[in-house]
Order: structure tokens, then sequence, then C-alpha cells
């Protein structure tokens, strides 16, 4: 799993943070997995195109044949 990164401007300890309700109560967000200041990894969307030994940008060649073989049984 990787390190969990959070952005420069985040406070060196939680009392001193907007969201901070004092230590009876804790972070009104629930703690660090909901962290503000946490910086989460983008996640990529699925494409058809993953693993396709063929790739190429924008689209690959089987994906292509893969819509007109589709097209063409339709329409028969």
């Amino acid at each position: 799993m990787s390190e969990v990164k959070y952005s420069e401007d985040r406070p060196k300890d939680c009392r001193y943070c907007y969201f901070w309700s004092g230590k009876k109560k804790g972070c009104d967000l629930g703690g660090e997995e909901n962290c503000y200041y946490r910086i989460r990894p983008e996640e990529t969307p699925y494409s058809e195109c993953d693993g396709c030994p063929y790739r190429q940008e924008p689209k690959c060649v089987s994906l292509c044949m893969k819509k007109i073989l589709k097209d063409w049984k339709e329409k028969r």
C-alpha cells in the first residue's frame, strides 16, 4: 500500500485545524481517513483498451474492430 500524503498547508497538529472540535469530540470529519488535507491519488477510468497489445492513442485496433463487427451483426 502507498504512503499517505498530505498537502503542504496542513497544520502540524490536528488541534490547530479548522475541523478540530476539542479533545472529547475530536475531528469533525471522522479522523485521518477523511482528513481535509489528505491527497488522494486520482483514479484512472477503466478502458476497454487496457491490456490490449495493439493499443495506440486515442484508440486501439481491436476496439475499433469490435465496434465495427457489433454494428455489422446488428444490421443483419
